[in-house]
């Protein structure tokens, strides 16, 4: 389907994808890093994006987060 013909699902869908990330964000704040890596691999954020997020590359946080 198209953008605007999308079902009620489907919108539903994008909105809960769009608070889980806000959720995500909002719950780093003011942790360290390798906590804010910890709680966004909770929230399913793929490696590229934890990484920009906390200023690392992708292989950066996913070695950090390895390690523990």
């Amino acid at each position: 389907m198209t953008k605007n013909n999308k079902t009620s699902e489907e919108l539903l869908e994008d909105i809960n994808k769009k608070l889980d990330k806000i959720l995500a964000v909002i719950s780093t704040q003011g942790k360290p890093v390798d906590t804010q890596i910890d709680i966004l691999r909770g929230f399913e954020w793929e490696w590229d994006e934890i990484g920009k997020y906390v200023g690392l590359t992708s292989e950066a946080a996913r070695k950090r987060h390895s390690r523990k």
